[in-house]
């Protein structure tokens, strides 16, 4: 679903009015920090850790990695917007953004169904098709149940999902209408799900598509707006606001948790995602404007922080490694019912060993090929730049 050039061209005029187009995000290591609190939870979730119904927040975890794809790939579609208005050209910057992404996302993905369907896990090879093409939650809603070996999938899939269709909404959206753009996702995801509930659809349905999801993204999107034209740093130069907000976040933070345990049947289950977004969007704007220096030092610290670069693989392999290991370690005495913590410290030991070396010998080359290639692109956009207007190709 390519946008040309013709498309892109009526949106000069207001690209200058854009948040910071040109300007690169900066790296916040407690953010990931932050990923890998946020993997964490989901490992834990996984391995059955027995904690307080409070304290699981598997599905949280999961928002707020859809939360921090919304503010990042916003961003970066700003600068491919920026790049279409220097150069002329919408395909190519379009291009080059969706092939950043999959060489971002691909390798260790496709690694793992390989990985997977060689290893014999059968939901693998039956539903290859499926997992392939990034359509996992579509068909996890229409089978209406968790299929255990491939679940996970659904989340990416979601996202993939939502990186091809993003442009769409970025790059044609005149800045006016943007905020009041992304009100409408977040009221329009709230009411998809209570539609869900109300029709009795599978509770399915309403987690895993794009449909339910979307205001997880949006709310990140509305933070990369919020952050750069400084609205952020305005709001947290308040002192009313700085004490009222972490109030506001954690009291979210608890209700969502309460509200999980509502039957399938409450309609007000359907908040529980609005409820988190408003914890989560303060999460993350706190870490990007004003967090505690005492919390940032925390996050920063460089284990957690590693945890957090390595989180992706983390996520795409640690079912394989829980599936294919457990029964092996029965053997050694180790299962659910016996030295369980003993399972699960060998089990998150080999999780993390496998990520790490998907990182650095899978990942990282990749990722090296990405930015070479946004270097290329950054010279190319100056040189652009150095043309004068009425010589611009349109």
């Amino acid at each position: 679903m390519a946008i040309s050039s013709a498309t892109l061209t009526p949106l000069k005029p207001d690209v200058a009015a854009l948040p910071s187009l040109h300007s690169k995000s900066k790296y916040h290591p407690h953010l990931d920090g932050l990923r890998a609190v946020a993997i964490l939870g989901i490992l834990f979730e996984h391995l059955d850790l027995p904690l307080p119904v409070m304290l699981r927040c598997g599905p949280l975890s999961v928002r707020f990695f859809f939360v921090l794809t919304g503010y990042f790939i916003t961003l970066s579609l700003w600068r491919v917007r920026g790049e279409i208005a220097d150069t002329g050209s919408g395909s190519m910057p379009l291009a080059r953004y969706y092939l950043a992404r999959l060489m971002r996302t691909g390798p260790p993905f496709y690694l793992s169904l390989l990985l997977g369907a060689l290893f014999g896990i059968e939901e693998v090879r039956t539903n290859f098709f499926w997992l392939a093409t990034f359509q996992a939650n579509n068909y996890i809603a229409w089978l209406g149940y968790w299929p255990d070996a491939i679940s996970h999938y659904w989340s990416l899939a979601v996202q993939e999902q939502f990186y091809f269709l993003w442009p769409l909404v970025v790059l044609t959206l005149p800045k006016r209408w943007f905020l009041s753009t992304m009100a409408a996702f977040i009221v329009f995801g709230l009411g998809f799900r209570i539609y869900c509930i109300l029709e009795d659809s599978t509770t399915l349905m309403r987690w895993v598509t794009l449909l339910g999801c979307i205001d997880s993204f949006a709310v990140g999107a509305l933070v990369a707006y919020l952050g750069q034209t400084q609205v952020l740093h305005r709001m947290w130069q308040s002192k009313k606001l700085l004490f009222a907000m972490p109030l506001i976040a954690c009291s979210c933070f608890f209700l969502g948790r309460a509200l999980m345990t509502l039957p399938e049947d409450n309609v007000w289950l359907a908040l529980t995602e609005t409820i988190d977004a408003i914890f989560l969007a303060w999460l993350l704007a706190a870490a990007l404007t004003g967090m505690n220096e005492r919390y940032a030092r925390l996050l920063s610290w460089t284990p957690l922080v590693y945890l957090g670069k390595i989180s992706y693989g983390i996520y795409v392999y640690h079912v394989f490694i829980i599936i294919l290991v457990s029964p092996l370690l029965v053997p050694y005495g180790l299962s659910e019912d016996h030295n369980a913590w003993g399972r699960i410290a060998v089990l998150l030991a080999l999780t993390f060993a496998v990520s790490s070396l998907s990182w650095h010998w899978l990942e990282q080359p990749f990722l090296a090929w990405k930015t070479a290639m946004a270097s290329g692109r950054k010279r190319v956009a100056e040189q652009a730049r150095e043309i004068p207007y009425a010589a611009q190709t349109y």
